[in-house]
C-alpha cells in the first residue's frame, strides 16, 4: 500500500507529549510532523469549560488519557512566552504578556520542541500569528494599527522563532470568504455577506479598477438568480450549460460578477503573501501553509489554488466530510438544498439537488445522495468525492508534496466512523496523494489510531 505521510494537529495542553512513551508510539506510527494549535500553555490554576478549546477531561483519546487522569483542570493561556519588546519598538503596540507565574511552563514547552525536533518530529504553530490567539495586542492608535499592523504581524513571527529555533514552520487558517447561503448560520462565512469596507480592502479594489460598491451590488444581484427559479429554466441550464466556456459566458453576462470574483482574489492573495513574505525574511528554510476549503467551494471565496502556492510551501485543503455541525462537506451541501429549497418553492428535491451539483462541480453517487446524508456514507461517495476534489488539487497545484489536506472526524454534527476515514485515505492514494494532516490528535481512539497507522506506518 502507498504509504501517506502525516502531520498531526495538536490542541493544548501539549504536556502530555513530554511522555516519551507516546513519543515512540508516534514515530512508530510513521508521525514525522506536528502542529500545535496557537501555542498556548497549560493553567491548572483556574478552571475553564470549553472543552472545544481546551480538549480536556470532558474528551478522551488514547494519548491524552492518562494525562488527564493526573493532570487537574485549567485553561489554556496565551501568549507562551515573554516577549522580546525590542522586535516591537518603533510600530505603537504592546505584544500580550506572559501570565505571572507560568515561567517554567513557557522554559518546559520549549524544551518539549526542542525534544520532539532531536527525535525527529518536526512541530509547526497553526494560528493567525499577530492577529489574536497568541493574546492581543495593546495599541497606542488605530492609526498606529493602519500603519504599522503587518509589521506588527512579523515582529510576532521573529518572537515565536527567536523562543522556539527548532520551530519548522507556521500555518494559518483559511483563508477564504464567505461560502455558505443559509442565512444566519453562524459558521463559514456568508457567500452574498457584506464585503469588508476598511482601507486595505478599498485600496485593493482601487487598484483593480473596480467599486466597492458596485461589487456589492453584484452580490446582491448573483442571489437573486438563484431565487424564484422555474423548473423550466433549471432543467434548460441543466441540460445546456456543461462546458467551461458556458460558465464564462454566463458570468460574462454580468461583468461586474467577475470583477467580485477578481476582488475577493486579489484580497486572499494580498493577505496570503503577506503572511508568507513575512515567514520568508525570517528564514527561507521556514515552511508556510495555508488550509483552503476543497475546490468545489474555493473559486467562490476567492481561492485560487494555483496563485497561492506559489507563495505557500503548501496547502491543506479541507477533506472535512461529516454532517451536520459546520465546515464539513455533507453538512454544508444539505443546508445549500435546503435554502435553496424555501428560495425556490416550485422546484422538487432532485432537480434541487441537481443544480447543488452543476453549480458546485461535484457528483455523487446514486445511491448515496443528499436525503442519504445523516447516514455513514458508502465507499462509493469517497470513490466519487474524495477522488475527484483531490484530483483537482493536482491539476490546480501540480505537486503532490505541496497538498497535505486536512482529514477528520468532526467538528460536531455527526461523526465519521472509523470505516469512512479508512475510505476517505484510501481515496486520496487512489487520487495520487501522498500527504494529508489529521484533526485532531488529543482525541483519536484506538480505532481510529489503527486506520491511521495501516496508511502511516512504516
Amino acid at each position: 500500500m502507498q504509504r501517506l505521510r502525516p502531520l498531526l494537529f495538536v490542541f493544548p495542553p501539549f504536556d502530555f507529549l513530554e511522555d516519551e512513551r507516546i513519543q515512540d508510539e508516534l514515530l512508530a506510527g510513521g508521525v514525522r510532523d506536528l502542529l500545535f494549535a496557537w501555542g498556548k500553555l497549560y493553567d491548572e490554576r483556574i478552571e475553564e469549560d470549553d472543552a472545544r478549546l481546551l480538549l480536556d477531561v470532558s474528551s478522551h483519546g488514547r494519548f491524552v488519557d492518562q494525562f488527564f487522569r493526573a493532570a487537574p483542570r485549567g485553561r489554556s493561556v496565551a501568549p507562551p512566552f515573554a516577549a522580546t519588546p525590542e522586535l516591537y519598538a518603533g510600530l505603537g503596540a504592546s505584544p500580550p504578556g506572559l501570565a505571572p507565574g507560568l515561567e517554567g511552563k513557557a522554559e518546559r514547552l520549549a524544551r518539549l520542541i526542542e525534544q520532539l525536533s532531536a527525535r525527529g518530529m518536526r512541530v509547526s504553530y497553526f494560528g493567525y500569528i499577530g492577529a489574536g490567539p497568541d493574546g492581543p495586542a495593546s495599541w497606542a492608535s488605530e492609526e498606529a494599527k493602519q500603519a504599522h499592523g503587518w509589521d506588527y504581524v512579523a515582529a510576532r513571527y521573529q518572537d515565536y522563532r527567536r523562543h522556539y529555533p527548532d520551530v519548522a514552520g507556521f500555518v494559518t487558517d483559511g483563508p477564504g470568504f464567505g461560502y455558505e447561503i443559509t442565512p444566519g448560520f453562524r459558521h463559514g462565512g456568508q457567500l452574498f455577506g457584506p464585503l469588508p469596507t476598511d482601507p486595505t480592502h478599498r485600496a485593493i479594489a482601487r487598484d483593480l479598477g473596480v467599486d466597492l460598491d458596485a461589487l456589492q451590488a453584484a452580490a446582491d444581484r448573483t442571489r437573486g438568480l438563484i431565487q424564484g427559479l422555474s423548473p423550466a429554466q433549471v432543467d434548460l441550464f441543466l441540460e445546456a450549460e456543461q462546458g467551461v466556456f458556458d460558465a464564462v459566458d454566463l458570468l460574462m453576462e454580468d461583468p461586474a460578477v467577475l470583477d467580485l470574483l477578481r476582488f475577493k482574489t486579489a484580497a486572499i492573495d494580498h493577505q496570503i503573501d503577506a503572511h508568507y513574505r513575512a515567514i520568508k525574511a525570517i528564514d527561507p528554510q521556514l515552511e508556510y501553509g495555508i488550509c483552503p476549503r476543497l475546490p468545489c467551494f474555493a473559486t467562490l471565496q476567492g481561492v485560487n489554488f494555483r496563485r497561492l502556492s506559489r507563495i505557500s510551501d503548501f496547502l491543506q485543503p479541507k477533506h472535512y466530510l461529516w454532517m451536520g455541525g459546520f465546515d464539513g462537506f455533507r453538512g454544508t451541501l444539505s443546508r445549500y438544498a435546503r435554502t435553496l429549497r424555501e428560495w425556490n418553492p416550485a422546484l422538487d428535491d432532485a432537480r434541487i439537488e441537481a443544480l447543488v451539483c452543476r453549480l458546485l462541480g461535484v457528483r455523487l453517487p446514486d445511491r448515496y445522495r443528499i436525503a442519504d446524508f445523516e447516514r455513514p456514507a458508502p465507499k462509493a461517495f469517497f470513490d466519487e468525492v474524495v477522488y475527484r476534489e483531490s484530483r483537482k488539487m493536482l491539476l490546480r497545484v501540480g505537486d503532490p508534496e505541496k497538498l497535505s489536506p486536512f482529514v477528520g472526524l468532526e467538528h460536531e454534527g455527526i461523526w465519521l466512523k472509523p470505516a469512512e476515514l479508512r475510505h476517505l485515505l484510501q481515496a486520496m492514494v487512489d487520487a495520487g496523494l501522498t500527504r494529508f494532516t489529521y484533526y485532531v490528535l488529543n482525541t483519536i481512539s484506538d480505532d481510529v489510531w489503527d486506520v491511521l497507522t495501516e496508511f502511516t506506518a512504516d
